[in-house]
């Protein structure tokens, strides 16, 4: 085979392979599913997806796998019961970050 023709086709698929696995940009994931909630010490809240998120700087050291809402996020409080809704009923959430450490600041839930 050409090895000239299978390059270009190799790096665009392993491109494409990881931009999809980090999620540390700005702008949306969609459809996760949300496998750990924790509040942390500063009254924030950490949560952790499926597929997993990598990149991600999460408050409280929690690591590259945690999204963060932090306390001064006005609708934390609504955040936290609609994610544990979520996780209880197995439905699927999309998260806007608006930054490069998975910092949420919008939700969507569906089915």
């Amino acid at each position: 085979m050409n090895l000239k023709i299978l390059l270009p086709f190799s790096l665009l698929f392993s491109t494409a392979i990881t931009s999809s696995v980090s999620a540390a940009e700005v702008g949306w994931v969609y459809n996760r599913e949300v496998s750990q909630i924790v509040t942390v010490i500063n009254g924030g809240i950490n949560v952790r997806l499926i597929p997993e998120l990598t990149g991600c700087v999460s408050q409280s050291g929690y690591g590259q796998h945690f999204a963060s809402i932090y306390p001064s996020h006005p609708g934390k409080e609504l955040f936290q019961s609609n994610l544990l809704a979520a996780m209880m009923s197995g439905k699927k959430v999309s998260l806007y970050f608006s930054d490069d450490k998975c910092t949420v600041t919008e939700m969507i839930i569906s089915k």
